[in-house]
């Protein structure tokens, strides 16, 4: 009975961590799924619509009358003003 559950159970157990494994060692893509708004303030308040992410890296610009600015994106979206930092897509 010992050698049957040994010969049957320990190639599905190592199967099984061989799964796990794959699974558990991919990257997570999370941050790259949902875009982050990000607005250039000029000349009013969160005017300019620009498309940035969360993820850090450079700080995310646009382009508004040939100049390029820094957007920023709403904390809450009620807000009336753009505070939040953003960052370049990827």
């Amino acid at each position: 009975m010992k050698t049957r559950f040994l010969k049957l159970g320990m190639p599905l157990a190592v199967f099984a961590i061989a799964i796990g494994g794959a699974f558990a060692s991919q990257g997570s893509t999370e941050g790259n799924l949902l875009p982050e708004t990000g607005w250039v303030d000029t000349p009013s308040p969160c005017m300019v619509q620009v498309e940035c992410s969360d993820i850090e890296a450079a700080v995310c610009t646009g382009f508004y009358n040939g100049e390029l600015r820094q957007a920023y994106a709403k904390e809450h979206l009620s807000d009336a003003t753009c505070a939040k930092i953003t960052f370049q897509r990827q």
